[in-house]
C-alpha cells in the first residue's frame, strides 16, 4: 500500500537537466574573441607616459618663450608671433605623442592603428576642432584674454572623452584640465601663463609619469 509519502515524491517533477554550454566555437566566434581581447589590451597600452611628460616640457617651453620673449597673446602689444609659439608647440606635442604611441606599441608587440585608436580619435579630434573654432572667432573679435580657459577646457573635453577608451589617469587629467578651465575663466588675465604652465605643462609631466610608472611606460 502506497504511503501519503510516496505518493507526493511519485507526483514530484523531475528537474530538468541544465543546458551545457557549447564546447566548440566557430572560427567565426574564435576570431572575434581575439579581437575582443586584442581591443581591450589596446586599451590599457595605447597612450605612452613618457610621451605625455616630454609633452609636458614642451608646454613649459611655451609659457617661458611667452614670458620672456613674445609677450602673451592677450597682452597689448604682443603680435601673431605669440600665437605661433603655441601652434608650434600643438604640432610638435602631436608629433611626439604619435612617435611615442608607436614606439610604445611595437615594444609589447601590438599594431598602433587598432579600432579602439580610431573611436578614441574621433572623440580627441572633434573636440579639437571645436577648439580651433573658438580661437580662431575669439581672437578675430579681439577677446585673446579668453584663449586660456578655451584651449584648457576644449582639451579636457577631448582628453575626457578619449579616456573612455583608454587608462583612467587619462580621464582625470581632462577632468583636471575642466577645473583648470573653470578656475581661468574666474581668475585675472594675468594669471593665464601661469594656469596654462599649471595644465599644459606640470599636468601632463604629473599624470604622463603615473601612468608611466603603473602602465608599462
Amino acid at each position: 500500500m502506497t504511503t501519503i509519502k510516496e505518493t507526493f515524491m511519485l507526483s514530484k517533477p523531475e528537474p530538468e537537466p541544465m543546458e551545457q554550454a557549447p564546447a566548440y566555437r566557430s572560427p567565426h566566434e574564435e576570431l572575434a574573441y581575439i579581437r575582443r581581447t586584442l581591443d581591450a589590451a589596446g586599451r590599457l597600452s595605447s597612450v605612452s607616459g613618457r610621451g605625455l611628460v616630454m609633452i609636458g616640457f614642451l608646454g613649459l617651453g611655451a609659457v617661458a618663450v611667452n614670458a620672456l620673449a613674445t609677450g602673451a597673446p592677450w597682452q597689448a602689444g604682443a603680435g601673431m608671433e605669440a600665437l605661433g609659439v603655441w601652434a608650434v608647440c600643438l604640432v610638435a606635442s602631436f608629433a611626439v605623442g604619435v612617435a611615442s604611441m608607436d614606439h610604445k606599441a611595437r615594444r609589447m608587440g601590438q599594431r598602433l592603428w587598432t579600432p579602439v585608436l580610431q573611436k578614441a580619435l574621433w572623440s580627441y579630434a572633434s573636440a579639437m576642432a571645436v577648439g580651433a573654432i573658438l580661437s580662431f572667432a575669439v581672437v578675430r573679435a579681439g577677446r585673446p584674454a579668453l584663449l586660456p580657459a578655451l584651449w584648457m577646457g576644449c582639451y579636457g573635453a577631448a582628453l575626457t572623452s578619449t579616456g573612455v577608451f583608454s587608462v583612467s589617469p587619462v580621464r582625470w587629467m581632462g577632468i583636471s584640465f575642466l577645473i583648470l578651465s573653470l578656475i581661468a575663466a574666474l581668475a585675472p588675465t594675468s594669471a593665464g601663463l601661469a594656469l596654462l604652465a599649471l595644465g599644459f605643462g606640470w599636468l601632463h609631466i604629473g599624470f604622463g609619469a603615473y601612468i608611466a610608472r603603473r602602465h608599462d611606460g
